[in-house]
């Protein structure tokens, strides 16, 4: 078996379609199909059964799949070691981003450190912070950048905090939030809990929710168009936005933050594109905290 034929056996058990695992790997679907009768030719086994729901593999189709699993993984961390053995910073850097940061922040970030280290290459994943988390946890990722306070046993750093604020088209008493048309939206669990316990220390009655949309930057389009106002971190607002915002703050009149954190694990620090990117991106957060507070 070659590298390919691994790349397909686990394409072909993540999909369970042959169609759309042909698709993905951009391939037509005899081949893909020729492909795999090949291996089982080689082995003399049954590498799965093909039914109404997609395609089911056989206990001998799993044991080469996990097989399959291992040898890329191995093949990945032998092509990372042997690139940072060279004086150029190259490879593939494997990132777990938060949405709202993949969004407005990281394609900037990604230039600026492009431009520094060219041979360097990027696979992103976005996601929940949970799912991120467990994601850097299994080293499918050699760093995250989460947002909110999670446990992580492992090496982590604040890189920013932003206020929470609600937007709205136009200027609002915050005492008339509980009957005014509010617009929610998708988001991690953490976020909606920060802005339900600061609603419920300050409000007795639930919030009058119109709408519910996917995620914030809908949440944002919705306020600037007059269909009700929103909570959402600062994050979001940008300089081109005329939306009239107002800070949540505690009972101590301090506003309250909402954390971005990056994660790793030391032993991928001897990887010289993880130092670099930890380095710059904490550099990065450093020269512009006054800009990602507002």
């Amino acid at each position: 078996m070659e590298k390919k034929d691994w790349i397909i056996l686990q394409t072909v058990h993540e999909e369970k379609n042959i169609t759309k695992a042909a698709d993905r790997l951009f391939m037509s679907q005899p081949t893909l199909t020729y492909r795999l009768q090949q291996i089982e030719k080689e082995y003399d086994i049954k590498l799965l059964y093909r039914g109404r729901r997609g395609v089911e593999f056989t206990e001998q189709g799993e044991f080469l799949v996990k097989y399959a699993d291992k040898m890329l993984t191995q093949l990945r961390d032998m092509e990372e070691a042997l690139w940072n053995l060279g004086d150029n910073v190259r490879g593939t850097l494997r990132l777990s981003v938060a949405r709202a940061i993949a969004l407005y922040q990281l394609p900037k970030i990604l230039r600026l450190f492009s431009q520094q280290h060219p041979q360097v290459d990027f696979n992103i994943n976005t996601g929940l912070n949970l799912d991120l988390i467990q994601s850097i946890y299994k080293q499918d990722s050699h760093i995250g950048i989460v947002r909110g306070d999670h446990h992580w046993p492992y090496e982590k750093e604040i890189i920013s905090e932003e206020n929470i604020c609600i937007i709205s088209n136009s200027e609002i008493d915050i005492k008339d939030l509980p009957t005014m048309r509010r617009i929610c939206y998708n988001t991690d669990p953490a976020l909606n809990m920060v802005i339900d316990n600061w609603w419920k220390d300050n409000y007795s009655t639930p919030p009058l929710v119109t709408m519910n949309v996917d995620n914030m930057e809908i949440a944002k389009r919705m306020a600037t168009n007059d269909l009700g106002y929103s909570i959402v971190p600062s994050i979001i607002l940008e300089e081109h936005d005329k939306l009239f915002k107002m800070n949540l703050t505690n009972h101590n009149g301090e506003n309250i933050k909402w954390t971005t954190w990056i994660l790793y694990r030391k032993e991928f620090l001897t990887l010289s594109m993880v130092k670099e990117f930890v380095d710059f991106i904490t550099d990065y957060f450093d020269e512009n905290k006054c800009n990602l507070s507002t």
